[in-house]
């Protein structure tokens, strides 16, 4: 599971009620330009667009909220939209409002549902979801693929932007409170979003021999690329984690095998690490 979490650095959420179409993007009234908009200004900005809702009904008269998140910073930029025009100016705020936003972004927690892209994330995230609410009821939003189906339920950590999978209703809440009292189990950890799947499974690697501990007492140092399926990386660490840990992980192609409720096999990748000395 390490190695698996979606990659991106900033997010647009958009919140819609429903029902959302199998390519989120292509959701009414996102459809057409406004999809094209986002997509462009995704790909140019490290980001990644989700559609998010509350659980339950909206209260009528509220206008839907969209947010704009930086992961690396913890930042964000807010607003509510109504209309195309409204998504469009959502979108902008992903670049230069967002590289200048100083304002600290509030906790989320987004848990997949999406059951028009694959049932298990409806059926094991929507109990996750609930679980949730009835501890952060402020905090907690249903959303679009997270990827990883076969690690339903699944829900991403804002604004750390850490991913977790295999999470159901008796651990969730377990899972949310270790996350934040700086006590990871790496155990349903799919990775920090931000970086780089060899990465993300290098650093859950550290966590899992050295933790629990805090998320962010495993960063990146040095990424030596060394061919198409190896990659070599220096950890960065604070206590409990060392200061120094060079991982190598290999990206391994793994036999055809069910990734989705109702579907055949497909291809997948795993990312076997192991602890080597320091190369330099």
């Amino acid at each position: 599971m390490l190695g698996s979490a979606p990659v991106a650095r900033r997010w647009l959420l958009i919140e819609h009620p429903g029902p959302w179409a199998k390519n989120h993007l292509e959701t009414t009234p996102i459809a057409g330009g406004v999809a094209t908009t986002i997509e462009k200004a995704c790909a140019e900005l490290q980001g990644r667009s989700l559609l998010i809702r509350r659980t339950g009904r909206r209260q009528p008269g509220q206008d839907p909220s969209w947010f704009a998140i930086d992961t690396a910073m913890g930042t964000w930029v807010t607003g509510t939209w109504r209309t195309s025009d409204d998504l469009l100016h959502a979108t902008a705020a992903l670049g230069t409002q967002l590289s200048q936003s100083e304002s600290l972004a509030e906790p989320m927690l987004l848990v997949c549902t999406q059951g028009t892209r694959d049932a298990c994330c409806a059926l094991r995230g929507r109990p996750v979801t609930a679980a949730l609410a009835r501890v952060w009821p402020d905090e907690v939003w249903e959303c679009t693929h997270l990827g990883g189906h076969r690690f339903a339920g699944t829900f991403i950590s804002m604004p750390d932007g850490t991913c977790y999978g295999t999470v159901d209703l008796p651990n969730a809440v377990d899972v949310v409170r270790a996350h934040r009292a700086g006590q990871v189990d790496a155990t349903h950890l799919r990775g920090v979003a931000r970086y780089s799947p060899a990465v993300q499974a290098a650093t859950g690697a550290v966590l899992t021999e050295h933790g629990p501990a805090p998320i962010g007492s495993a960063r990146p140092g040095a990424v030596d690329v060394i061919s198409e399926t190896v990659t070599r990386v220096e950890v960065i660490g604070d206590e409990p984690v060392p200061d120094t840990t060079w991982v190598e992980v290999t990206a391994e192609a793994l036999p055809p095998a069910p990734l989705s409720c109702g579907k055949g096999p497909g291809e997948h990748t795993a990312y076997r690490t192991v602890f080597i000395p320091d190369p330099r």
